[in-house]
């Protein structure tokens, strides 16, 4: 994997961490809202989904197929729009509170 997108796509999960902490979005707030084949739905807290990103994201650096590698970097990609969609939404109820 290129150093420089897997920085790149580290810097974007770092920022997806900082706006769940500002925002103190807590477990409920996403209950039931992604697909169970997108992240792993024992998750006690919105962070857990963070930690999730970062594993994929370590495993894509670590592949060594291509199957694999086009596999994970659709999945950390289709994780990424998710989250950013959850946390979207979530200001927007929040704006309109």
């Amino acid at each position: 994997m290129n150093q420089l997108l897997y920085s790149k796509l580290a810097q974007q999960i770092d920022r997806l961490e900082l706006q769940l902490r500002e925002l103190q979005i807590d477990a409920e707030a996403f209950g039931g809202w992604f697909d169970p084949q997108l992240f792993n739905q024992d998750v006690d807290h919105p962070l857990d989904y963070v930690q999730e990103l970062r594993l994929g994201l370590t495993q894509l650096q670590q592949t060594t197929t291509s199957n694999r590698s086009h596999w994970l970097s659709e999945r950390i990609a289709h994780q990424l729009a998710a989250l950013h969609q959850a946390i979207a939404w979530y200001k927007q109820q929040q704006t309109n509170a």
